[in-house]
Formats: C-alpha cells, sequence, structure tokens
C-alpha cells in the first residue's frame, strides 16, 4: 500500500486540509467506489449547488450593468428607455457569462460550500470581469459607454448585487437544511487548547449552525469505535499525527465514507515551498523560510505606497475628527509612538491615536495577572487604562490609522504580520521569529481569522501561511474583508 501524499492546503479561510476519501487511497475497481449513497448525494449536492450559484452570478453582473445604465440616463437627464436598455444587456448575456464562468472558476468560486472561496473572492473576481467588459464595451454602441465613470459603477452595483444574492442563496440553503434536520456530525481527535480553538472555527465556519461535535477523543485508537457509534460525516485530526497512525485513521475513514480532515502544523503550511535534494539514499527535502522578497516586494511596495495615499486621502477627515476628541478628552499626546519590532528584528516607532491614559505602559507591571491572552501576547477586555473614547477608538480600529504614515515611511505594509509591543516579543519562542522576515502590516490574517479569539500559535501560523501564498489578490481580499472583520467587534479588545 503506498502512503498517501498530504494535498497543499487550500484557500486561506480553510482551517483544515482536507482529504477526501473519495480520492485518497480509494481502490477504484471496487463497486463501492463507484456506486455509494452518500457520495452520489453528495456529488449531487455539490453540482446543484454550483448551478444555483453560476445563475445567480451572470443575474447579478447583468443586473449591475443594467442599473448602472438606467442610473447614468437618470442624472444626465435622458429619457429611461427601460426595454432598449434591457436589450443592449440581454444582447451581451453570453460574454457575461462565459466571463463570470471562467474568472469566478478560476477564483475558487463554484468549488463545495465548505472549501469554497468566500465573499472577499468575489469583489476581485468581479473587478476582474469589470476591466474585461469595459474593454469590450468601448467599442460597442449598444451599450452607450460614454464615460468611464459608468465602468466602476456597473462593478460596484454587480458586487452589490451578487454579493448579496450569493448570500441570500447561502441564508436559503443553510435554512433549507435546518428546516429538513440536516446535521454535520463532526469526530474531532486531540487534546488541550488547540481542540477548543478547532471547534469554535467549525461552527463559524459556512456549515457552522448545522455542525454537531458528536465526540473528542485524544487519540486515533479510540476512534473506529467513535465512529461506529456515532456515524459521524467528518473527523477532524487537531494535530497532525505520526505515518502509522495517519495511515490507520485514513483506512478507517475510507471503509466508513467519513472525510478526513487535518489541522495543518507549520510544515504542511510551508510545505509547497520544499525543494528536492538530489544525492541521497532517502529523499530529502529542503524548505525555504516564507517570505516576500525580490520582485513580489517590489510589487507589493508600490501597492502598498499607491494605496495607502488613497487611503490618507480619503479618511483624513475622519483621524481629524477622532485626533481631536483624544485631545478634548484626556491629557497627553494625541498620537501615541509604541515602539514595536519590525522586518528584520529592527525596532520601529508604529503610530497611533492615543487610546489609554497617560503613565499607561508604567501600570502594565501590575496587570500581568490579569492577562487574558495565552503565548506571548497581552490583552485585556476590560483595560482600566482605556479612555472612554480609546474604547470606541479600538472597536473600530480607527486608532490604527495613523500607521499609513508608517506605510509610506517604509516601516510597515498595508497587509502583514501584525507588530508585536517590545514586551510581547521578548516573551517569543525562536521559531515565532520567523514571522519577522516581512514588513509588519496594519491588517492581516489575525483580523480577518478571529484576531483576540484566536491562540497565540493559531495565529502565527496564520503569518506563516500568509507569507507562503502571498499575491497581490490576496491582500486585496483581506483588505476587502477587513472593515467587516471590525464592525462584526469579533475578537476586538
Amino acid at each position: 500500500m503506498n502512503t498517501p501524499r498530504l494535498r497543499n492546503p487550500g484557500p486561506h479561510r480553510r482551517i483544515a486540509l482536507t482529504l477526501d476519501p473519495v480520492e485518497v487511497g480509494q481502490d477504484y475497481r471496487a463497486p463501492g467506489a463507484v456506486f455509494s449513497r452518500r457520495r452520489f448525494l453528495r456529488l449531487l449536492g455539490t453540482v446543484l449547488d454550483a448551478g444555483a450559484l453560476a445563475a445567480i452570478d451572470v443575474v447579478g453582473v447583468a443586473l449591475g450593468l443594467y442599473a448602472t445604465l438606467v442610473l447614468r440616463a437618470v442624472v444626465v437627464g435622458e429619457d429611461v428607455l427601460w426595454q432598449v436598455l434591457w436589450t443592449a444587456v440581454a444582447g451581451w448575456l453570453p460574454v457575461i457569462a462565459l466571463l463570470v464562468l471562467l474568472v469566478f472558476l478560476r477564483a475558487g468560486l463554484y468549488r463545495p460550500r465548505e472549501t469554497r472561496a468566500g465573499a472577499a473572492r468575489v469583489f476581485p473576481a468581479l473587478a476582474l470581469v469589470t476591466v474585461a467588459l469595459t474593454g469590450l464595451a468601448i467599442v460597442d454602441s449598444d451599450l452607450q459607454f460614454r464615460t468611464y465613470a459608468t465602468a466602476p459603477f456597473a462593478g460596484f452595483a454587480a458586487m452589490i448585487a451578487v454579493a448579496s444574492l450569493r448570500a441570500a442563496w447561502d441564508a436559503a440553503v443553510i435554512a433549507g437544511l435546518e428546516a429538513a434536520g440536516q446535521r454535520r456530525r463532526v469526530v474531532t481527535v486531540g487534546d488541550g487548547p488547540a481542540t477548543h480553538g478547532v471547534i469554535a472555527a467549525l461552527r463559524q465556519g459556512p456549515f457552522g449552525r448545522l455542525t454537531d461535535v458528536v465526540a473528542q477523543i485524544d487519540d486515533v485508537e479510540a476512534l473506529e469505535r467513535m465512529v461506529l457509534r456515532h456515524s459521524p460525516h467528518e473527523v477532524v485530526l487537531v494535530e497532525e499525527p505520526d505515518e502509522e497512525h495517519l495511515l490507520q485513521a485514513l483506512d478507517l475513514c475510507q471503509r466508513h465514507e467519513v472525510r478526513l480532515r487535518i489541522v495543518p502544523g507549520l510544515a504542511s503550511l510551508i510545505g509547497h515551498s520544499a525543494t528536492y535534494v538530489p544525492g541521497h539514499a532517502i529523499p530529502i527535502l529542503e524548505l525555504s523560510p516564507p517570505a516576500v522578497a525580490g520582485l513580489d516586494f517590489g510589487i507589493k511596495r508600490a501597492f502598498d505606497v499607491v494605496v495607502a495615499i488613497l487611503f490618507l486621502a480619503i479618511l483624513s477627515p475622519v483621524i481629524a475628527v477622532a485626533a481631536l476628541l483624544v485631545r478634548v478628552t484626556s491629557s497627553g499626546p494625541v498620537i501615541y509612538r509604541d515602539r514595536r519590532v519590525g522586518a528584520g528584528e529592527r525596532p520601529f516607532e508604529m503610530l497611533k491615536l492615543r487610546t489609554m491614559v497617560a503613565g499607561a505602559a508604567a501600570a502594565q507591571d501590575d496587570l500581568e495577572q490579569l492577562n487574558e491572552s495565552d503565548g506571548a501576547l497581552f490583552k485585556m477586555r476590560r483595560d482600566p487604562r482605556v479612555t472612554p473614547v480609546g474604547r470606541w477608538l479600538r472597536r473600530f480600529s480607527i486608532d490604527e490609522l495613523p500607521q499609513l504614515l508608517n506605510v509610506l515611511r517604509g516601516d510597515m505594509s498595508l497587509v502583514g504580520p501584525r507588530p508585536l509591543p517590545m514586551r510581547d516579543f521578548e516573551r517569543l519562542e525562536p521559531w515565532h521569529r520567523k514571522r519577522y522576515l516581512a514588513l509588519p502590516g496594519i491588517t492581516g490574517l489575525w483580523q480577518v481569522s478571529g484576531r483576540s479569539d484566536l491562540g497565540f500559535d493559531e495565529l502565527v501560523r496564520l503569518d506563516f501561511y500568509y507569507l507562503e501564498n502571498w499575491s497581490v489578490w490576496l491582500d486585496l481580499a483581506i483588505l476587502l474583508r477587513t472593515p467587516f472583520a471590525v464592525f462584526s467587534g469579533r475578537g476586538a479588545y
């Protein structure tokens, strides 16, 4: 029997590495490999869900374009020729459908629900569709393309329509499954605090309302008894087991047609950058440290500067009002210069609007026993040093906006590992410090994946995953998801 190979993790929102027993180690000559009621229902559900989403996406883009043309006619004072405008849009439906399906398929937006890219991927995908349609519309008189302003408005309207329709469809599917009494039974294998974090992540996922963790066991040895007792839909290994136990779990899940999922460790997260080293009697892999360097760094830096200037221009009134509130409600400087550790473990002064009373740093030693976070972090939900205005600024992350100046100075990036205070940095373990191979960020996977609700080791693994899988699209997706994470208040201190 060949040892199955772990596939690379999928999109950044996935918490576990899926090993589908249909695809891993299955004997395709066996009748059960083709004729299986559970397998057939799973495939049918995926096909119907993807088909519905494809129709929703095409309709959403068409409606966004139509609404923009109608609005344009109203703004410029022309007669709204409803039928004529719709006929023009309808004539483009085949082109719209082809572009949407190709771009969305490539972005992973039609995958099975559990591994499908989230709403943040919809926005950059639609931006690409908008650019392609704009290029075609410039030379097409039927769409009455007379101003470049039409394109961004059409793209924005399509984003609202598609995101709203997708959210409504997802809610309807979940509600339908819940009404039908469908539950997703899960068995977790592992002990310690990490298990609680995984269970919390599963319940926040796309099937969170339907998820029942029917059993929690410490090791693989007790897995078969739990599978026979509860007939789960999936088993989640909280930590990567050794080869013997992995094969044991795979064999068991294959026989009972249960999905096996593994929460990836550090090696799995950075494994796709491994390079084979020839000349040895056994296979040896050389792992490259995750870093954004070379041409990638140049692209990321250019992106940071352009977007930071744009954000400063738009958000400067917000910063000015917040600064005024800080000035009139408490004594001390408006801007707090916090010494943090940046790329290459070099210290720098991170700029923030002051949210604490004067002398707050000196009082931290007295509060250490009240720390509510694990690992190196210090967090308190009700920190007595925070002012009333400061609490409000923190709630919506307005205090972080001056860091746009740090981005322009080159100390920080818009997206990246969050810079830690000196107190936290001194408590890091050696493997944690690999996160300092990149510029720290104003936002990152920490902020959009639970903020302070996650354990410190899980946060560091998110940093490694980001560095290993960086792209401009990933930065854009994180930036688009950040306002939703901020306004939801999930994990905020």
